[in-house]
């Protein structure tokens, strides 16, 4: 054998496993993507079906939340058309256009709103408005009992106080609302 010839088969053996390497790096290159893929391809659906559940929880608790402060507005509506309909009987009965059956009867009217209603606040409002509410009903009621004298300006004080407590609660704003007219 020739030096031609060895350097011939030492060749050969080289680029015989040059050729292999590169095609076993190919290969394992092209596997390790395809690897890559479809753990991707996993995580990103396990992801998006996490995102998934997450916005569903998101809008149940704002459906939740919504629901409760529609709630506690109804309660608060009620609580004003109640307040409304036994100050209006109060003046009418002042100024001697209601007789006082008529007076009696919206009073008792009154009286069962005023109790139905103080369930619905004791179930949705904070201790603050319920304690301005007790106040306000507490002077009303001692009018219809004839143990206080209807005052336009104690009415008024002690529903703003209920009012600013409500407004408080739900949100509208913060700062308290005052009477700035004449009477």
């Amino acid at each position: 054998m020739s030096w031609e010839d060895v350097f011939k088969l030492l060749g050969a053996a080289i680029f015989s496993l040059g050729g292999g390497g590169a095609l076993v790096f190919g290969l394992s290159s092209w596997l390790g993507k395809v690897w890559a893929g479809r753990i991707l391809g996993k995580e990103t659906h396990r992801l998006n079906l996490e995102v998934e559940a997450a916005k569903r929880s998101l809008d149940l608790i704002k459906e939740n939340t919504l629901r409760f402060q529609n709630d506690k507005i109804l309660a608060y509506r009620a609580v004003v058309e109640i307040i409304a309909r036994i100050l209006a009987t109060f003046d009418s009965y002042e100024s001697n256009r209601l007789s006082a059956t008529d007076a009696a009867a919206r009073f008792d009217e009154f009286n069962e709103h005023r109790i139905r209603v103080y369930g619905y606040l004791a179930m949705l409002a904070p201790q603050a408005v319920m304690d301005a509410q007790d106040v306000l009903m507490d002077y009303l009621l001692k009018i219809c009992n004839n143990t206080d004298q209807y005052e336009w300006a104690r009415v008024r004080e002690k529903a703003l106080v209920a009012f600013n407590a409500i407004r408080a609660d739900i949100g509208i704003d913060k700062s308290p609302i005052t009477y700035n007219g004449d009477l």
